[in-house]
């Protein structure tokens, strides 16, 4: 059974799903950016904005973690558990 949870960035549907095969996957509007195995996992990409803007998309699973937690300049993502950074300070 797959997990899957959902957000909007700046108008582009950003989807994670943690599938049954212990893959973890990142689509962005609608098309496989990254797909990965094993636990930790590791994955990134970058969304392209009007006006040459971007956004770096990651997503991290923890050994300890069931399921992907998302951060966007160091506040809790939608619907996802919050991992803060390394020290447990948050950056102003």
């Amino acid at each position: 059974m797959a997990t899957e949870f959902s957000l909007n960035l700046a108008g582009h549907p950003v989807d994670v799903i943690a599938e049954a095969d212990d893959h973890l996957a990142l689509y962005v509007d609608g098309c496989l950016r990254k797909r990965r195995q094993g636990t930790p996992c590791y994955l990134w990409t970058n969304v392209e904005l009007p006006f040459e803007d971007h956004y770096l998309v990651e997503v991290r699973r923890r050994a300890r973690a069931p399921r992907p937690g998302t951060r966007k300049r160091g506040t809790q993502g939608a619907g996802a558990p919050h991992n803060p950074p390394p020290g447990g300070r948050e950056s102003a």
